[in-house]
């Protein structure tokens, strides 16, 4: 799923968008969030946090700025063009599932979301996988 969509906002024209994005994308809250709390959110190091919001910052989909409430600490955010894409992926996600439930029916797709989460949580309670 996360390659199909990778390949839809790459056809929308996002030509750099990489599959390895979106668990760094859908993290950020809309005000922004302290590196810290993302890198513990992936279930990665601050460093491997960093390093990918480093690649994605490149791109102009994010920005890192000093925290206001702690001059210690940093706050990645969006920026208009990552906004953007953000609410691209929605779209295509969306159209995936529409897709998804197409095959499966409306209680399929929630019986398969429910399985699916009732999995994660059992084989990755951090949320490890979610950032590899």
């Amino acid at each position: 799923m996360n390659r199909t969509m990778a390949d839809r906002i790459r056809a929308r024209g996002y030509d750099d968008f990489q599959p390895s994005f979106t668990g760094v994308l859908a993290h950020i809250d809309t005000e922004g969030t302290r590196v810290g709390t993302l890198a513990q959110r992936m279930g990665v190091s601050r460093q491997a946090a960093s390093q990918r919001l480093q690649e994605i910052e490149a791109l102009g989909y994010l920005e890192r700025v000093p925290d206001p409430n702690d001059g210690r600490a940093v706050i990645a955010r969006h920026t208009p063009a990552g906004r953007q894409i953000l609410l691209t992926a929605i779209e295509v996600m969306l159209g995936i599932e529409s897709e998804y439930e197409t095959i499966l029916g409306s209680d399929g797709l929630k019986r398969l979301k429910r399985l699916l989460t009732r999995l994660a949580d059992k084989i990755d309670p951090s949320g490890a996988l979610e950032s590899k």
